[in-house]
């Protein structure tokens, strides 16, 4: 389910103009105690988990600040490049979302210590590229048994490569994504990551590290008492199938109970900004009239023509459509904003 965006950086800056604009300090070098932390982080998501346990003690700046701004299509310029050479602190989402931070980090050659991949502390990454591994080492298994079979049997050695080749092809077509990398609907990895935060800045600056480490817990346990609402959807949504126009809520979605239905191929195709096909479109149409989706979850942030079809769709057949958004809306925070697609959730129990 991962999208793979093609990012079209602009020019380096010139040398001169890089050291003439970044001045104060380097990345990753601590500040003075009366100036701010400088953090950089990939959208408004991360940038207000940082603030919430940095305080005024910090400047945080994203490169995604539009709620209009698709993150997918994102092009990075040289104010980002600027930006994050300035920045003491990075954050972003990483497993492939925003590729732009990781070529902007690495054409700036940031350490590692002064980069925060939440996906790295996600345990929904790390579980599902388990599974993963797994399937590729029975898939292996497999193959082996079958060429073993194919020798004993004394097939020849063209029908063998014929059979591995089929074998080859098919395995291709298999979706390699580990996982799907829209973390931040996961509250547990958000909350793991709030810790990862709150050590990061304490080390960069000790005088603080205890506040940070007190705003952390302070935020977490706002994000306990979501998970636990989530949770507690377990039972009751049990048997509620959905189907999405793109896959960023799929992780609240599932810790809530319910079973993703959405037709293949038709919410990657709709992420990866192509064309859906009719017959995902057809069969999208027959589940809603037949009743086997309960709900639409929607990504206004991405509209199109295509997305306004199958909500059409959806509205015709009766089913409910929950908007969700991929970043955050104008004028809240990360838990208000969880708060409101729990409470759409919620209302579905009702």
């Amino acid at each position: 389910m991962n999208r793979r965006t093609r990012i079209l950086l602009p020019l380096a800056l010139a040398g001169s103009l890089a050291l003439a604009a970044c001045g104060g300090n380097d990345t990753g070098q601590e500040p003075a105690d009366s100036d701010k932390l400088r953090v950089a982080t990939s959208t408004t998501v991360y940038a207000d988990l940082v603030q919430q346990i940095g305080g005024d003690t910090i400047e945080v700046s994203p490169v995604i600040d539009s709620p209009a701004q698709d993150p997918h299509s994102y092009e990075a310029t040289s104010r980002d490049k600027l930006s994050l050479s300035k920045a003491q602190l990075v954050v972003a989402n990483g497993g492939g979302y925003d590729a732009f931070m990781d070529v902007l980090a690495q054409d700036l050659e940031l350490p590692d210590s002064a980069v925060i991949n939440a996906v790295d502390t996600s345990p929904v990454a790390h579980e599902d590229e388990g599974e993963h591994e797994g399937h590729e080492r029975a898939e292996s298994e497999h193959e082996g048994h079958n060429r073993a079979e194919a020798e004993h049997e004394g097939h020849d050695h063209e029908d063998g490569h014929t059979g591995e080749a089929e074998g080859a092809d098919a395995h291709a077509g298999h979706d390699h994504a580990a996982y799907n990398e829209h973390i931040w609907y996961d509250l547990e990895s958000m909350r793991l990551l709030t810790d990862e935060i709150a050590t990061r800045l304490g080390t960069l600056r000790p005088v603080d590290a205890e506040s940070y480490k007190n705003n952390a817990a302070a935020l977490n346990d706002e994000l306990r008492g979501l998970e636990s609402r989530v949770a507690a959807l377990q039972g009751p949504l049990e048997s509620t199938a959905f189907a999405m126009t793109e896959p960023v809520p799929f992780h609240l979605l599932e810790d809530a109970g319910m079973t993703d239905a959405t037709p293949e191929g038709l919410s990657e195709s709709i992420e990866g900004g192509g064309e859906i096909s009719p017959q995902a479109l057809n069969e999208m149409e027959k589940l809603f009239s037949n009743d086997a989706i309960d709900v639409l979850a929607y990504n206004t942030q991405t509209e199109s023509p295509q997305t306004e079809r199958v909500r059409a769709l959806a509205e015709a057949a009766q089913v409910p459509v929950i908007d969700f958004t991929e970043t955050l809306p104008a004028n809240t925070t990360y838990v208000s904003w969880m708060d409101t697609n729990i409470r759409a959730l919620e209302a579905l129990t009702s």
